[in-house]
């Protein structure tokens, strides 16, 4: 039986379903007390995905790049002296003390084990990817965040198994690709959304086995459209030449009509591809999964957001391959993981910091293939058994067994994290509900190009321009984090020139900002189709052909990431499907 509750953070209500009562059930934990949104954004707060900072390794002295400043309250080591055996984590181990909560053991135990700098595999299983987040298994990558099996990027989030790519949030199976959103096996495209299986295409929306199409939303299987209309070859080398798709002037305007171009045409209620029983928004082939966002691949999961391959899991972020996971924050490659933190390869990780190939850690930071350990303390197996349920039982009696490490044991600020991102707030607002916040430090740049000074093409650049510093557009006059200026790197140039790109006027981060408007929140509402017969509500969009539904407006209602005051023409599966199969 569904049954209705009361989130004890927002106050909102929000429900639990019988196949939800059954998972926790199988997995020994409580249901939840906060809803699903603040279940989200409480371990989005665990992540700091784009701030870095240059400070020494605590052990070997070494300059580093961190995710934590040089003032963190714990020691700091770099990849090499962390993953090395040049200290023991164990010994750091105490005796669980029941007069104390939980969270009063771990936060001590986490100030003082030595954290890993940055959570990448740079030098290890990655060649030249030290300005990464979550990165693994690639070669060449600057500047990116949530990915693996890459070659050359650069400004990336949520990227996976690509080559030649920069600028793009959610692309995966993609090379040569400029300014993609949600897209996935992409081959030499640029600003395009939400397109899959295409070639060659410049300014794409809903685009699936296309090539050679320009500002073009909706198409299936089409070559040589401009503005949605067929053109000879011929006819189309021509027209690419008066558009001047090179020229940064020509292609704002383009850009700016194109936004408005989008919003003409209908778009499905939610895109999911070839996915069965499935609820969410950007799933490609997943299978008996609800409420899941941004993942390959997902099977009898629910709540999950940013995942390549997931099976029987709940409430997990950024991660492949768990199982049986819950409430945790990139749980990959792993199984029975509740309430972890970059706990990789790991069995039965519980309430767990970075611990990696171990089995049975409970309240653990810092180990590497260890079993049966409780604050980094480890036991035989059958003394740990008896003690894990005293502390769960006392766990229980505080309130913390089966809720998230609260909000404190953060080492970031709110304004640092992926939550705010996702869940944004105001510098007031976030010390309002009791999260820290770190104000931007003052940056004396000497600025050497302004964005009026660059040149309208790529060609017209020389290789002196990475030796500028360029003002960002903005100015740091947004709300976007913007670093007033920066510089283009020798391999993002490389690239531009490759796929005749003007240079940006906008600094890295202003550009992800821009970025993530283009992608749907992970939410779901419950709406009704627009289609209202012959047209949309609205009469924006006049159908192309017959409805099922006839004249009348279409019943149909569903669950969609579309918001209903959003502008967008939303229809069912069946009016969608009518118009654009």
């Amino acid at each position: 039986m569904t049954e209705t509750r009361q989130c004890k953070n927002c106050e909102q209500n929000f429900q639990i379903e019988p196949d939800d009562f059954s998972f926790y059930e199988k997995i020994r934990v409580p249901s939840p007390t906060f809803c699903p949104d603040c279940r989200l954004q409480r371990r989005l707060l665990f992540r700091n995905e784009r701030n870095f900072y240059r400070r020494t390794c605590d052990l070997c002295k070494r300059n580093i790049i961190a995710v934590y400043p040089a003032d963190a309250p714990f020691p700091v080591y770099c990849q090499k002296c962390w993953w090395g055996d040049g200290w023991d984590p164990k010994s750091y181990g105490r005796d669980f003390d029941f007069s104390k909560t939980f969270a009063e053991q771990f936060s001590d135990l986490s100030r003082t084990v030595p954290a890993l700098s940055i959570m990448n595999d740079d030098g290890v299983g990655s060649v030249n990817c030290e300005w990464c987040y979550d990165w693994a298994f690639s070669k060449n990558v600057y500047l990116g965040a949530c990915g693996w099996y890459v070659e050359n990027g650069c400004y990336l989030y949520w990227v996976d198994y690509a080559k030649d790519v920069m600028d793009c949030w959610g692309t995966n199976n993609a090379q040569l690709t400029y300014e993609l959103v949600s897209c996935d096996r992409c081959y030499n495209c640029r600003y395009c959304t939400l397109s899959f299986d295409c070639s060659d295409c410049t300014l794409g929306f809903d685009l699936r086995g296309c090539s050679k199409c320009i500002m073009c939303v909706g198409l299936r299987s089409k070559q040589y459209h401009i503005l949605n209309q067929p053109y000879s070859k011929e006819d189309f080398a021509q027209k690419i030449k008066e558009l001047k798709l090179g020229s940064r002037a020509s292609l704002g305007k383009l850009k700016a009509e194109f936004r408005e171009l989008v919003l003409k045409y209908p778009r499905k209620l939610a895109y999911n591809l070839k996915t069965v029983n499935c609820t969410g928004d950007f799933l490609i082939e997943g299978k008996m999964s609800k409420n899941c966002f941004y993942g390959l691949k997902p099977e009898n999961c629910r709540y999950l957001m940013i995942i390549d391959r997931a099976k029987d899991s709940y409430d997990c972020i950024n991660t492949g391959n768990p199982e049986l996971c819950y409430e945790s924050v990139t749980p990959d490659n792993s199984r029975g993981n509740k309430t972890t933190v970059f706990c990789w390869k790991c069995t039965e990780a519980e309430y767990s910091n970075n611990c990696h190939s171990c089995v049975s850690a409970f309240g653990c930071t810092g180990l590497k293939h260890a079993s049966y350990a409780i604050l980094n303390k480890s036991y035989s197996k059958e003394e740990f058994m008896p003690l894990r349920e005293r502390i769960v039982a006392h766990m229980r009696e505080t309130g913390e067994w089966g809720e998230f490490f609260p909000p404190t044991l953060s080492p970031f600020a709110y304004n640092e994290t992926a939550a705010a991102e996702w869940f944004p707030l105001t510098r007031d607002e976030a010390l309002k509900r009791g999260y820290r916040w770190k104000d931007d430090e003052q940056r004396n740049y000497t600025v050497t190009k302004r964005p009026n000074e660059l040149p309208d093409t790529i060609k017209d650049v020389d290789d002196t321009v990475v030796d500028e510093v360029i003002a960002c557009e903005h100015g740091g006059k947004c709300s976007e984090r913007c670093t007033e200026a920066f510089r283009i790197v020798p391999q993002e140039l490389q690239l531009y020139r490759r796929m005749d790109i003007p240079l940006p006027t906008f600094c890295p981060n202003c550009r992800h900002y821009a970025r993530l408007k283009r992608r749907n929140q992970p939410k779901l509402w419950h709406r009704r189709c627009t289609c209202g017969g012959m047209t949309s509500s609205g009469g924006v969009y006049r159908n192309t052909v017959p409805h099922a539904h006839g004249s009348e407006p279409c019943p149909n209602e569903f669950e969609t990431p579309y918001a209903p005051e959003r502008k967008e023409i939303v229809y069912c599966e069946s009016c969608y499907n009518a118009e654009v199969a």
